[in-house]
């Protein structure tokens, strides 16, 4: 059997597994994974936006020990985006993001001292060791033993919109 080679943005080893909660009432203070007590990590997080921006947030994450996850919610990180981009690139707020990896801290405080190349920027990322993923919640509720509980659908973002001019 061929070994699947897959391709990696930063410059070291994977770490952390990543996953967004899209709930604006719903906070995480259990590991969805493993149901034990999350705590806090405060993290550099790597995010592109598309055209072609990378930012790098320094954000505050619910944080699985036992599963080496982070967990961001998706109201706050567009919050922080929007108010990023409406002084930076107004036409982008609203255009698809993708948070790739964690950034060294040290190289996260250089870079607000002066820019940094690419280059440079990626030799200090790791990727997330897995996918991202976004975290699903059932709706509470009675059903019948052979009914699965529905999904409960998340608000829509009210900061991270097109605009229409």
């Amino acid at each position: 059997m061929a070994k699947v080679k897959h391709r990696q943005f930063g410059g070291l080893p994977p770490k952390y597994s990543f996953m967004v909660n899209p709930y604006l009432e719903e906070r995480v203070s259990r590991c969805p994974l493993c149901d034990l007590k999350t705590g806090q990590r405060k993290i550099p997080i790597l995010i592109h936006v598309n055209p072609q921006h990378l930012i790098t947030l320094n954000y505050t994450c619910r944080f699985c020990r036992n599963c080496d996850l982070l967990i961001a919610h998706k109201h706050e990180i567009e919050y922080y985006l929007t108010a990023l981009f409406s002084q930076q690139a107004p036409d982008d707020i609203g255009n698809e993001y993708l948070a790739i990896g964690t950034v060294e801290k040290s190289a996260w405080k250089e870079g607000l001292k002066q820019q940094q190349s690419l280059d440079k920027l990626l030799s200090h990322t790791s990727d997330f060791a897995t996918c991202y993923q976004e975290l699903q919640i059932t709706r509470a509720g009675y059903y019948q033993a052979d009914q699965k509980s529905p999904i409960a659908v998340p608000l829509p973002s009210q900061d991270w919109v097109k605009k229409n001019l």
